[in-house]
């Protein structure tokens, strides 16, 4: 669903259709978006016009109005149902697509809650996540594959739940888990093969850890056998857990940026992808030391 912001519009109602549909599906032309959220007015519009109107909000097509809401403390979860079901066109507001996103986030929510942060308040998976949309858009990936590409990332991990679990309730467990590193992706997989709408993302968690010649695990593939997003969420999550302290079990503590950048270098063909491998040296060189892009 492609979104329209005026000025007015509550902020905190902004971050949550930002955080429920993804920045990248807010618009800046009004004729380029599926919704319009104002405040107060708005010339009738062929598009779905949201007005925020004091204590109520509007909801009009054509200047007709279609529905009324009052603004009550948790109004802006079943506003968003509302207006999403209605653009998309369902009959329910309860949806696969819907369904899907509420099941992933919950475990992303669970993942993010359980992994150390950063100083910035960031876990390794939303690192992860954040470096793996910005080498898909280096690659070219288009917009619907970046999205699926974030959701992946965040998810690489999700077999570390049970294991956090296990070592958190049973001590001797952790010499166990120790020596057996390959447990999370065969049990995210496991995780993952019990929730139908999430079956996707199952080539991503299970084959994140396979290397480019086979030596990897769970299953020893190699080469072009791995999946993409495995191929991509590799190299990401490698870079992460080697230049962050939080997660890097490297002697001597974590890696300059340059100094993870020549490790993955001398692993390109045997650990990751060759191809890939060189683009993320090259895009992660162009970017200042704060790894924001510059471009525009």
């Amino acid at each position: 669903m492609k979104y329209f912001f005026t000025q007015g519009v509550p902020k905190d109602f902004e971050e949550f259709v930002e955080k429920m549909e993804g920045k990248e599906s807010r618009v800046n032309n009004p004729e380029d978006t599926d919704v319009i959220f104002c405040f107060k007015e708005w010339t009738p519009s062929d598009k779905l016009v949201v007005k925020f109107l004091g204590e109520k909000v509007h909801i009009e097509k054509g200047g007709k109005r279609i529905a009324e809401i009052s603004l009550y403390k948790n109004y802006m979860t079943p506003l968003w149902a509302f207006v999403k079901s209605f653009v998309e066109g369902r009959t329910s507001i309860v949806s696969r697509k819907w369904a899907r996103k509420i099941v992933s986030g919950i475990l992303q929510g669970m993942i993010a809650l359980m992994e150390v942060e950063d100083v910035e308040g960031y876990s390794h998976s939303q690192r992860v996540a954040q470096l793996s949309v910005k080498f898909g858009k280096r690659l070219g990936l288009p917009p619907e594959e970046l999205e699926r590409l974030k959701e992946h990332a965040m998810l690489h991990d999700v077999g570390k739940i049970g294991i956090e679990q296990l070592m958190l309730y049973s001590p001797t467990r952790i010499r166990t888990f120790e020596s057996l590193p390959q447990d999370h992706t065969v049990l995210g997989s496991i995780y993952l093969s019990t929730i139908e709408l999430l079956w996707d993302v199952i080539p991503t968690v299970r084959h994140h850890h396979e290397r480019w010649d086979g030596k990897g695990f769970p299953d020893g593939l190699k080469g072009e056998e791995i999946p993409l997003f495995a191929r991509i969420v590799a190299i990401c999550n490698f870079y992460d857990n080697l230049t962050n302290f939080v997660t890097s079990e490297w002697e001597g503590g974590p890696k300059s940026k340059e100094e993870a950048l020549q490790i993955i270098e001398r692993e390109a063909g045997k650990m990751f992808d060759p191809n890939l491998a060189k683009k993320f040296v090259e895009m992660m060189r162009s970017l200042p030391e704060d790894g924001e892009d510059t471009e525009s």
